[in-house]
């Protein structure tokens, strides 16, 4: 099986012929176009005979949009972090295979995209976690669409519920150095974790995936380039959530002192423990040297709330109330947006909106004093 390829204008197809049908005898092939190069196409045939060659292709008035949704996920495995495509697969089981899975691809029209919506509205669920379902069953007949598989997309026009915007709780300085007292009295390997996350906005898989190797004491930065994940089977180390994540944050006096104290501690508790320390190089670790696992870290955290008597919050909001102080207190957006690594300043601006009227007031006032003085001089 190959494919042959041909330019029409500035734009390049490939055919590629798949056999013959059974009942007419007729050569039957699938045909794609719009490349910009020839190198595109060729690539996107290989992908395809190999689709073939694994008894991935489908024809879409027969197959079953289940069995695709299964080849859909095969195909995007290596895109996407093991967390996401194991939360894609509970929204599949859950709620888009019992719907319409067992209807022919073909088959699918927006009506039943809209049944699923209107049950999930029913059953209570939350307006972000129903645009969460349907965001994954649009993407999936995407793909369809891209891959020539069907035409157009049956729930591109479903209506869903606007998601409200997450009101986000985080603490105050005080809150903060009240809650990080409490933690260092209870247990300082846990400490430092709240301190490097109240510290540098760090998301909690960058921070239980931090290695001494990422952390300059000399030149006072971390650099976040791998995070740490936990499922049944494990733990494991991936890249960061985007390409944006990867970045390298300055961090003060204090964090520095606290690192270095942590760090003789924790050599302290190597040597102890001889040949039967876990060395990983993890700086947020068990007394051994293994990962700490995520819900532990979380039933900790949530015990110190308690006992320091603030408000409380997620492990997550740790990240939020570090961005969200940082802005409060006059840091340039797109300065918090690098330290947050998000992909743009807009994502920056969107999250923490209820931030922003402060910063605009706070505006206004210096513009004024500004020109006050520009005046009296």
């Amino acid at each position: 099986m190959k494919g042959y390829f041909r330019k029409r204008g500035d734009k390049w197809s490939f055919t590629v012929d798949i056999g013959h049908d059974p009942v007419t005898g007729k050569r039957r092939q699938k045909s794609r176009s719009g490349f910009k190069t020839k190198k595109e196409a060729q690539a996107a045939c290989a992908e395809l005979i190999s689709s073939f060659n694994k008894g991935h292709m489908f024809e879409a008035d027969k197959s079953l949009f289940e069995d695709y949704l299964m080849v859909w996920l095969d195909h995007i495995k290596h895109k996407v972090k093991s967390g996401t495509l194991t939360n894609y697969q509970r929204a599949i089981n859950k709620w888009i295979v019992p719907s319409f899975g067992k209807l022919p691809l073909s088959d699918i029209k927006t009506f039943h995209g809209q049944d699923l919506v209107n049950h999930m509205i029913a059953e209570g669920l939350s307006p972000r976690y129903i645009e969460y379902v349907m965001t994954v069953a649009k993407t999936a007949l995407e793909y369809a669409v891209k891959t020539e598989l069907i035409v157009k997309n049956p729930l591109k026009y479903v209506s869903i519920p606007r998601p409200r915007r997450r009101q986000y709780i985080t603490w105050s300085f005080e809150e903060v150095d009240r809650f990080l007292t409490f933690a260092k009295q209870d247990n300082p390997v846990y400490y430092i974790c709240y301190l490097i996350a109240l510290s540098t906005g760090v998301r909690r898989g960058e921070l239980l995936g931090l290695k001494w190797a990422d952390i300059n004491l000399t030149e006072k930065t971390i650099r976040i380039s791998r995070t740490m994940n936990y499922e049944k089977g494990g733990f494991t180390f991936g890249e960061p959530k985007t390409q944006n994540s990867v970045r390298t944050i300055a961090i003060d006096d204090e964090l520095v002192f606290e690192l270095k104290r942590h760090k003789k501690a924790q050599s302290a508790f190597k040597l102890a423990i001889g040949q039967d320390y876990n060395d990983l190089d993890l700086v947020c670790c068990r007394e051994e040297g293994s990962p700490i696992y995520p819900r532990t870290l979380a039933i900790h955290f949530d015990r110190m709330i308690k006992n320091a008597g603030v408000p409380k919050i997620r492990i997550h909001d740790m990240r939020h109330t570090h961005l969200t102080l940082l802005l409060e207190i006059g840091e340039h957006p797109k300065v918090v947006s690098e330290r947050a690594g998000h992909s743009n300043i807009q994502i920056t601006l969107d999250t923490y909106s209820h931030v922003t009227p402060n910063m605009q007031q706070e505006t206004a006032r210096k513009f004024s004093e500004a020109r006050k003085n520009k005046k009296m001089g």
